[in-house]
């Protein structure tokens, strides 16, 4: 299940407002936080001219670290309906 992540996809997946607001905080805020750092390790590949402070860089460990404890937390069926949202492509209804 782990390599089947497209995380482009999942990406789109978590910045769609509407369907994100059906899940808890704790899962909002993961989907949140995985965009941001998404965002992040695309500059720190492929930008040239950023850098990273080690402030900076410790702070985004520990927003990874206390959203994946949210994502934990949370009831296991908004954990499996998340992971089924961002896995599979949403088809038009």
């Amino acid at each position: 299940m782990y390599r089947a992540l497209e995380h482009g996809r999942a990406r789109t997946s978590c910045e769609h407002k509407r369907a994100m607001a059906a899940f808890p905080p704790g899962i909002r805020g993961f989907a949140y936080t995985f965009v941001v750092l998404q965002k992040a390790r695309q500059q720190a590949d492929y930008a040239l001219d950023v850098r990273f402070d080690k402030p900076d860089v410790l702070a985004a460990i520990d927003s990874a670290e206390t959203v994946i404890a949210q994502l934990e937390q949370a009831d296991a069926r908004h954990r499996r309906a998340f992971v089924a949202h961002v896995l599979f492509k949403r088809r038009p209804s």
